[in-house]
């Protein structure tokens, strides 16, 4: 199965409600960008997006946090794919960090969110 991984790590920038939370939508938003990334790799172009077959969010996003895409072809059938992303938090913020760069590396990196794209290779 082909794959890409990409690693992205949230900031203030991306911060959308209070206390730091990042809307799931900016976590969407890259996951589509990996899935163009493994399209141009296995068919040479980016292709379209024609459908989002599933979305699924389980663990909230916050500035800080480091994830980790990964994006697999579940399924091909001539020019068209269906790509699951999925992204796991790799690294967060500690709640009363002692200094301002302190990290959490998480050695069982939760799920965040699933997405399945319908894509078409131009």
């Amino acid at each position: 199965m082909e794959s890409i991984t990409m690693r992205y790590r949230m900031s203030d920038r991306d911060v959308f409600y209070g206390g730091g939370v990042v809307n799931g939508a900016r976590g969407i938003t890259l996951m589509e960008d990996c899935a163009k990334r493994l399209m141009a790799k296995v068919y040479q172009n980016t292709g379209k997006c024609t459908k989002v077959k599933k979305v699924r969010l389980y663990e909230p996003l916050f500035a800080g946090d480091y994830l980790e895409f990964i994006a697999g072809i579940k399924k091909q059938e001539g020019n068209k794919a269906l790509i699951e992303v999925r992204a796991y938090k790799i690294i967060q913020v500690p709640e009363d960090p002692p200094y301002p760069s302190s990290i959490d590396v998480l050695e069982d990196p939760p799920l965040c969110t699933v997405v399945q794209f319908v894509y078409e290779a131009n």
